[in-house]
């Protein structure tokens, strides 16, 4: 009998936000997946959030994934392919697989398209939402994404930033990057515009304004738009 696999999602970045579900998972699963981005294994960013929020995952087996942060979609796919085996190898001799990954599994996560590939391998994922980075960041700022009639579009800011509508709001995740052209841009100048680097990591920065973000602000960055006051 195949083993279950659980998909996990752990936050943003403070440990303390890992629900009771993840926590029971981490309880009962004999190995956890963690993908990483480099040959050095140097980005298991989950990993670290689990294992402070669990001690005891320090006694499962731990297994490394490698997922390449690059848009060249071949190398993704055939990357994927080969962490679907090695987790399928896993649940077939009976074994219960954690994949941790940050936020919630079902928004940007690295999981998307191996869960495809692992239900075509005839294996069934139970799903553990978690905190989304945009929700624990609005948290910080103490600022409503939506209230009333308010539209809410969740933008990754890797892409054309679209125009907005009067009553939508807007969250552009991983804004790091694109810094300079969200600071730049027409859509944003008469709008309350936050962010915040590195949720509930040890390196956290909140910003009250969006020129206060410095241009190399990092990877894990999100940036809240909102219509300003009248």
């Amino acid at each position: 009998m195949y083993g279950k696999l659980y998909c996990i999602g752990v936050g943003p970045g403070d440990p303390e936000h890992l629900t009771i579900k993840a926590l029971k998972a981490f309880m009962e699963v004999d190995v956890v997946a963690y993908p990483h981005s480099d040959k050095a294994r140097s980005e298991a960013v989950a990993l670290r959030i689990a294992e402070v929020a669990y001690a005891g995952l320090e006694d499962k087996e731990k297994l490394p994934v490698y997922v390449p942060m690059t848009r060249d979609r071949d190398a993704v796919e055939k990357s994927l392919r080969e962490v679907a085996e090695q987790i399928s190898e896993r649940l077939k001799g009976g074994k219960t697989v954690a994949y941790v990954t940050l936020g919630d599994p079902m928004i940007y996560s690295t999981y998307s398209s191996l869960g495809k590939t692992l239900r075509d391998l005839g294996h069934e994922t139970i799903y553990v939402p978690g905190v989304p980075s945009f929700c624990a960041v609005a948290a910080k700022l103490g600022v409503p994404l939506a209230e009333g009639k308010e539209a809410l579009s969740i933008i990754p800011a890797s892409g054309n930033i679209p125009e907005l509508r009067e009553n939508e709001n807007a969250v552009f995740m991983k804004a790091g990057s694109k810094m300079k052209e969200l600071k730049e841009c027409d859509v944003l100048k008469d709008r309350e515009v936050m962010a915040v680097s590195n949720c509930g990591m040890e390196n956290e920065a909140v910003y009250g304004k969006l020129s206060d973000v410095p241009e190399d602000a990092g990877y894990f960055t999100i940036v809240i738009a909102k219509k300003a006051d009248a």
